[in-house]
């Protein structure tokens, strides 16, 4: 609903010769085709390389939908392994049994723990799509003080199915603007995505609901006008 609202360049074969050129500079980078002529799938050695990609291109007046990233697989012995890495995650002790329950979820296989005067630094083997999202998790669960770094390993079998959502969504139900009184209610109920006045549809998904459900809200209801001055309207939107 709100495609090329942002951006000048959307087009198909505009984002296509973006991409040649970009590929033409940066051997790391390879484009292929898809079944869908509005599709390409694009490879590169890591989550950070796409957005600096796509912040590049945004910049320059390009608007493009971009899905969730995958890793790359291989057939080997015709059994299909994925790219493991290993990751050192250093963290305030107080939250280690957290961020180990997190890894556990994530695949993760601890192989060393070591306590020092700064923390305790956590040594594990994980499957690289273990880590998408990871950084973020961990910023969250050690309120800012967790440090993480990582390092492919090698490809190994498949392990398994990974549950990759913990948490359910805020859905908007109503197509508009969003208004500064409605955020300032629903940031109590999770994480927001938008700020006021920015455009919303419905069925967009404006925020991260810490329960496992999606939640319907309307982030577009205004203050009802009155006299009246609320001890609460000069609030922040955090």
């Amino acid at each position: 609903p709100l495609a090329g609202l942002d951006g000048k360049k959307v087009t198909s074969r505009e984002i296509r010769a973006r991409l040649e050129r970009e590929i033409k500079s940066n051997i790391s980078i390879s484009v292929h085709d898809t079944d869908e002529s509005t599709r390409f799938l694009v490879d590169a050695r890591g989550s950070m390389q796409i957005a600096v990609l796509l912040e590049t291109m945004r910049r320059e007046g390009y608007e493009v939908l971009v899905s969730r990233p995958t890793v790359l697989y291989k057939e080997i012995d015709g059994k299909r392994n994925e790219p493991f890495e290993q990751i050192w995650v250093e963290v305030p002790e107080s939250h280690l049994g957290t961020v180990m329950e997190t890894l556990s979820k994530r695949l993760a296989k601890i192989s060393n723990i070591e306590h020092h005067t700064a923390g305790v630094t956590v040594t594990a083997e994980i499957p690289t799509r273990g880590l998408i999202g990871f950084e973020s998790d961990l910023v969250t669960l050690t309120s800012g003080n967790g440090v993480m770094s990582h390092s492919f390993l090698e490809y190994r079998p498949y392990s398994g199915d990974l549950v990759t959502r913990q948490t359910g969504t805020l859905v908007s139900m109503e197509k508009g603007t969003s208004m500064a009184y409605a955020l300032d209610v629903l940031q109590a109920r999770g994480r927001l995505f938008v700020a006021p006045g920015d455009e919303v549809y419905g069925g967009q998904v404006i925020g991260e609901n810490p329960r496992r459900d999606d939640l319907p809200v309307n982030p577009t209801k205004a203050k009802h006008l009155d006299n009246m001055r609320s001890s609460g309207a000069d609030k922040a939107i955090l």
